[in-house]
């Protein structure tokens, strides 16, 4: 919380922005392997905005549960949980492009990818749920 306004809100837009372009710089790096090194950049920047993020709910929840009556524990868990593994999964993606960086073999590329998209996915449907919870009526 900030001045009585919670953080959360203000500080999701980043990694969702810097974790969905690194997915995107990702596929183009198969076809441009120079972009590795732009890709690793752009996921770690992504990772530490997303664990800023994260750690910021817990502030979000105590907001949500005094002042929006339709946020539910479980809509927030389910939130949180989701939010959780899309971070893994990027945090997989940064390590294996990470261990194939020196590599000119495209399959830690790929894998990468793979579970960059993947996390593309949670992330989506995390950003879903927070929306939902603020959103719905």
């Amino acid at each position: 919380m900030l001045g009585g306004v919670p953080l959360h809100p203000l500080l999701v837009h980043a990694p969702i922005a810097l974790l969905l372009f690194a997915t995107i710089l990702l596929l183009f790096s198969l076809k441009w392997v120079q972009l590795k090194l732009f890709v690793l950049i752009t996921l770690f920047a992504g990772l530490l905005s997303g664990v800023a993020a994260y750690l910021s709910g817990d502030g979000a929840e105590e907001y949500a549960e005094t002042n929006l009556s339709s946020a539910t524990h479980a809509a927030i868990s389910n939130h949180e949980n989701f939010a959780l593994f899309s971070l893994v999964a990027f945090g997989i993606a940064f390590v294996l492009l990470l261990l194939g960086y020196r590599s000119n073999k495209k399959t830690m590329l790929m894998l990468s990818l793979l579970v960059a998209v993947v996390g593309s996915g949670l992330l989506a449907y995390t950003g879903h749920l927070g929306g939902q919870m603020v959103y719905a009526k």
